[in-house]
């Protein structure tokens, strides 16, 4: 019983760091290209509530509520 436990924990960990590692080289490899995934709203991934961060600050709605409530970053919709 106590070896077959040390196999599937050492699985376990195996995957949890290989994952890690995975994570970490997508976006190592998205950085080198010519123009960031994740600036911009006009990728194939972004929703309509996609908005430019220099937008989202300096708006307010009528009755005085953040515009930014409603809104998302191309970098939140990326990572998220």
């Amino acid at each position: 019983g106590v070896g077959y436990t040390v196999i599937l924990i050492a699985l376990y960990v195996g995957f949890y760091y290989n994952v890690i590692i995975a994570w970490s080289l997508y976006y190592l490899f998205s950085s080198m290209t010519s123009e960031l995934p994740w600036t911009g709203c006009s990728n194939s991934w972004n929703s309509e509530n996609c908005t430019d961060p220099g937008v989202i600050n300096g708006s307010v709605l009528g009755n005085g509520t953040s515009y930014a409530k409603y809104k998302i970053t191309p970098a939140a919709e990326f990572y998220e």
